[in-house]
């Protein structure tokens, strides 16, 4: 947890909160795949902030928790503090033969880069049809996107 004190008479108040229980952790390295979702959303309600969360995929397809942290905002340094500790907690440092699958979050991709350089990294289908309907009629071309997204080889 880290907090900040505006000057030093001030009391210290909350910059960012993370959370990774040992079982969860335990039970990644164990039992899910070498794939991580990260995903951002806004907090609501009297205490603003973001969400950031880390999610797994278990034996059965499943979507399995790692990690979660409350941080004030979604920039390059929040998400490089995230996965800075993901990273040592998961014991990912050799970055070799991970996926991190994630949606285009504000300075996501450049932490990526700087954190896990080695790291295969995508965005999640959903959210690239979701930015690409904005610009194109959905139901015209959501079947033939979802087709060429399900596809295993050039030819399908």
């Amino acid at each position: 947890m880290a907090v900040n004190r505006v000057t030093p008479e001030y009391p210290p108040h909350f910059k960012r909160f993370y959370v990774c229980f040992e079982a969860l952790k335990k039970g990644w390295k164990e039992g899910c795949r070498p794939i991580i979702g990260l995903y951002g959303c806004f907090l609501k309600g009297p205490f603003k902030g973001k969400l950031l969360a880390t999610v797994g995929i278990n034996g059965n397809n499943q979507m399995y928790p790692v990690a979660w942290a409350i941080v004030e905002g979604e920039c390059i340094d929040s998400w490089a503090w995230f996965l800075s500790l993901l990273t040592a907690a998961l014991g990912m440092e050799d970055d070799l033969g991970y996926i991190i699958i994630s949606d285009q979050q504000k300075g996501l991709e450049i932490s990526i880069n700087d954190i896990l350089p080695r790291v295969e990294h995508r965005n999640c289908a959903r959210h690239d049809l979701s930015n690409w309907s904005g610009r194109k009629k959905e139901n015209t071309f959501k079947f033939t996107f979802w087709k060429v997204v399900k596809s295993t080889t050039e030819k399908e």
